[in-house]
């Protein structure tokens, strides 16, 4: 199931941007986007944490998020119903083995999230206004939410680690 709804999020979200890099199909720019992407991963993540506060990301709607993504509310129930023990933390190495999950993540999301704005940019600039739009729009699905939410996880299991 979770498979499924990370290859559903990644189509979607990822079609406009596709659709742009094959009609503007500049391979200079596109290895700068890349390029600028991958440095983006060079920013300290404590400096993107916008609160360490779970409180907070459930005033912006986390919760409600929470239950259309991978490894989410539905995705889990339904594989707890085939697998009581499915994602349980029961000790410290399980709950750092999970926060090094969050953090990649989080980590991918916002290497996308810096694809994503930069070719908005250049759609925008190339007159592609349409699909600039659908990516800011995609970008907010697939990129802000999942990393707002991770974000979210990362304050629960500081508050719960105190």
């Amino acid at each position: 199931m979770n498979q499924f709804i990370n290859f559903f999020w990644t189509i979607i979200c990822f079609a406009p941007v596709l659709n742009y890099w094959f009609k503007a199909f500049d391979v200079m720019w596109l290895i700068i986007a890349i390029a600028i992407s991958i440095v983006s991963l060079l920013i300290p993540g404590r400096i993107l944490q916008l609160s360490y506060r779970p409180k907070f990301y459930e005033e912006l709607g986390i919760r409600f998020i929470r239950k259309f993504v991978q490894n989410g509310d539905w995705a889990n129930r339904l594989s707890r119903r085939r697998d009581p023990q499915y994602k349980h933390i029961r000790n410290r190495k399980q709950a750092t083995a999970y926060n090094n999950t969050i953090v990649m993540y989080e980590r991918f999301h916002f290497m996308c999230f810096v694809l994503f704005i930069f070719t908005a940019i250049l759609a925008f600039a190339d007159d592609f206004y349409w699909v600039s739009v659908m990516m800011i729009i995609t970008n907010i699905i697939y990129n802000i939410c999942p990393i707002l939410l991770q974000q979210y996880n990362k304050a629960r299991l500081l508050k719960i680690s105190k």
